[in-house]
């Protein structure tokens, strides 16, 4: 009889273990990916880093210079990929120390997660809707145009903002007035919701199946959001990052009216988040380049 009883515990287990992990997959991979790749620490210390500051549903971790009283710095902010599933800001973490050193304050963003396929069931498809990738580009966009008014208390100047977006955080820019940033930096970005989204694993498009429209695709594919920009754009990609973000980096072909080429680093070895999490640190060919086009473009 006890026998019986230990079967069906271990039965249960197994089950439940199984949706945690199917539910949290991105996630699961992402803190996996850190726990492997683990970048370098932030080098600040915590005087310097305001945690969970809120604009709306919006959270951020903000890191600043040693003394907010100086001259304002530049603003960079950092969204995180994941598919609206995944996406950790504390991960992000050692791109605050970084643009820092590099003269900016630092903004990365946490976007509330879209819910997995067995825990739906727990909300209304009213909230379901609201962590959609259409509404979390609204809701991303309002950070952005609220979050100058921060500028005074933390040290940066509101209208000098940069971005930098990993992943499918490159689509949530498409809602945002993408003129205003003085540079964007696209680490293994989606360029496409209309040519890539067939090649999306239909796991990866809980947030977006059912929600985007045509017109939606167009507005928050970065192909279609970059032409409305002239500010200086960095693309790093790597040769064993998903096919279908390799290709299109690799084929991107993109003519904007008075700016600059795009900047393109393709490097060989590192995986997605290997490139994302040693951004910096460990892969000179794409971190070389990266901190020079920070360094550039900090006095815009």
């Amino acid at each position: 009889m006890k026998s019986k009883y230990v079967i069906l515990s271990l039965a249960v287990l197994t089950v439940m273990t199984f949706v945690f992990i199917f539910d949290n997959v991105f996630s699961i991979w992402e803190q996996a990916s850190y726990a492997r790749f683990r970048p370098v620490t932030t080098g600040l210390p915590s005087a310097q880093i305001a945690r969970d500051v809120k604009i709306g549903d919006v959270a951020a971790d903000i890191y600043t210079a040693e003394n907010v009283l100086q001259q304002k710095r530049p603003l960079l902010v950092v969204i995180h990929g994941g598919f609206l599933q995944g996406g950790n800001k504390k991960n992000y973490a050692y791109l605050g120390g970084l643009g820092v050193r590099s003269g900016y304050a630092v903004a990365v963003v946490q976007l509330p997660h879209y819910p997995g396929i067995f825990t739906k069931i727990f909300y209304s498809s009213e909230a379901m809707q609201a962590r959609s990738l259409p509404v979390q580009a609204k809701r991303f966009a309002q950070f952005l145009s609220e979050i100058g008014a921060l500028g005074d208390k933390y040290g940066f100047d509101g209208e000098k903002i940069h971005v930098l977006a990993h992943g499918s955080g490159a689509l949530l820019l498409g809602g945002a007035d993408v003129k205003k940033y003085r540079s964007i930096t696209l680490v293994s970005p989606i360029f496409s919701l209309v040519k890539d989204v067939a090649q999306i694993a239909p796991m990866q498009l809980r947030a977006l199946d059912g929600y985007v429209k045509d017109a939606d695709a167009l507005q928050l594919s970065p192909a279609e959001w970059l032409k409305a920009t002239t500010s200086p754009v960095m693309v790093l990609c790597t040769e064993r990052d998903l096919p279908y973000i390799k290709d299109a980096c690799k084929n991107l072909q993109l003519n904007r009216t008075a700016a600059k080429p795009i900047t393109r680093i393709i490097v060989p070895r590192p995986s997605h988040f290997e490139l994302m999490f040693h951004l910096g640190s460990k892969i000179e060919e794409a971190t070389g380049p990266f901190k020079k086009f920070l360094f550039d473009n900090n006095k815009l």
